[in-house]
């Protein structure tokens, strides 16, 4: 979907990420050349209901009063034509109602910005009891690292975890990091690599629960994913339904230990600061186009 009205917003939104410590008109290129890889992204929430054979039946948003009404009519164009795999509880196809997060991305082209729905999660992890999913019993955040520190290096690093019986982090793995800051990509990619490294040595020293009953307890591992946000000062995270720029990083490949994620699926969908199971007893069997 096209939209003209939104263009010069989005552009300045873009252009407010702080640049890293650069010096030089060689660097000042590679800041603009950076700068034209920003994305410009909006999270939507809400929930839709879905019938016994995986269609939609009905969907609503999140506070709809705080979102565009070219949202409306983008969602309103898409949601209703996604499909499920039904959903079967001992066997037979259930209705269902699933949280729903999309993700809403907006790319200029020429006078125009051509809006999408670039990813999008369903889940109900919250309905099940504690003794039927994985816990947390201690996640200390991440020490923020020092050199990233130093020239303004602001992001998101969106972990995946291998969960051991015995509730300890066997395995991590850094799916992608998204920027906040611009600089060259030399500077970028170092204050990728700290933010990475800090993040993994957290998670090695977190402790889970194991789930004790449900369809899960017998698995001999459990896959987490963990979002972890890197502010500075009294950065805070953006208000629901503003558009949100960052430089965004490679999705790196899945390792052999997860499960392949239902078409349209991105890590940066979910919440920072605590984990969500990376599987979902939803699965989306196509991602319309925007």
């Amino acid at each position: 979907r096209r939209i003209s009205t939104v263009m010069r917003k989005l552009i300045f939104i873009a252009w407010l990420l702080p640049c890293l410590l650069v010096a030089g008109a060689a660097h000042s290129q590679t800041i603009r050349q950076a700068r034209e890889q920003v994305e410009m992204s909006m999270v939507v929430r809400g929930h839709v209901d879905i019938d016994r054979g995986g269609h939609v039946t009905a969907y609503e948003l999140e506070q709809p009063e705080k979102l565009p009404g070219y949202v409306f009519n983008l969602i309103a164009g898409s949601v209703p034509t996604m499909r499920f795999e039904p959903l079967e509880v001992d066997g037979e196809a259930v209705l269902a109602r699933a949280k729903m997060t999309l993700r809403l991305v907006a790319n200029p082209e020429g006078e125009q910005v051509l809006l999408s729905i670039r990813s999008a999660h369903f889940g109900d992890e919250s309905a099940l009891p504690d003794e039927e999913r994985v816990t947390h019993v201690r996640m200390d955040p991440p020490r923020y690292p020092i050199e990233a520190l130093r020239v303004g290096g602001k992001g998101s690093v969106y972990l995946l975890l291998k969960v051991g019986r015995d509730g300890s982090v066997e395995d991590v793995v850094v799916e992608q990091t998204n920027l906040r800051s611009l600089g060259t990509a030399r500077q970028m990619e170092r204050v990728r690599s700290s933010l990475e490294k800090a993040s993994i040595s957290a998670a090695r020293r977190w402790r889970f629960a194991p789930p004790v009953a449900g369809e899960e307890a017998d698995d001999p591992h459990w896959a987490l994913r963990v979002p972890v946000d890197y502010y500075i000062d009294d950065e805070t995270e953006p208000a629901y339904g503003q558009w949100v720029a960052y430089h965004p990083g490679e999705r790196a490949p899945r390792p052999e230990w997860a499960e392949e994620d239902a078409p349209g699926f991105s890590p940066d969908l979910l919440a920072a600061g605590r984990p969500h199971p990376a599987k979902s007893r939803f699965r989306l069997l196509n991602m319309p186009e925007g």
